[in-house]
């Protein structure tokens, strides 16, 4: 595997890792700056809304205002997932369609402070990264 598509790979384990569960509740790190040489994958709060912003700032080369945009949209979607999940009502299928339909939500709210090739590299990002988790589970199957 190549180091640029491992790279890509890791981002995208950390994007979906961050959409799943950027609504748990950890203590947000205390450090001005990340600890050095540390990779993606193995952030202390990968899931944060922060975290989620720093990856999309260093893939995506955020600008300093999209960075200041795009931080309460993320807050504001970590909240939804958390209501979600912490949603005892919804079974397990209506808790994944409604993270799905609040993950859409917020994918198009992030695009519209993006780049058009801020966009599409997001979406390279994200078609590999569906590829990638397709060959793992039939490789489990």
């Amino acid at each position: 595997m190549t180091k640029s598509r491992r790279s890509i790979l890791t981002v995208l384990v950390v994007l979906t890792a961050g959409l799943l569960f950027a609504g748990q509740s950890y203590p947000a790190p205390q450090t001005s700056a990340p600890p050095q040489g540390s990779a993606m994958g193995s952030h202390p709060d990968a899931s944060s809304p922060e975290a989620h912003l720093l990856m999309l700032s260093e893939k995506l080369n955020l600008t300093p205002a999209q960075k200041v945009k795009l931080k309460p949209i993320l807050e504001d979607q970590a909240e939804q997932m958390k209501a979600v999940r912490d949603d005892t009502s919804l079974t397990p299928e209506q808790q994944k369609s409604k993270m799905k339909a609040v993950h859409e939500s917020f994918h198009d709210q992030i695009n519209g402070v993006l780049t058009p090739e801020q966009q599409a590299k997001l979406k390279e990002m994200k078609r590999e990264s569906m590829e990638k988790h397709k060959g793992m589970k039939e490789d489990h199957q």
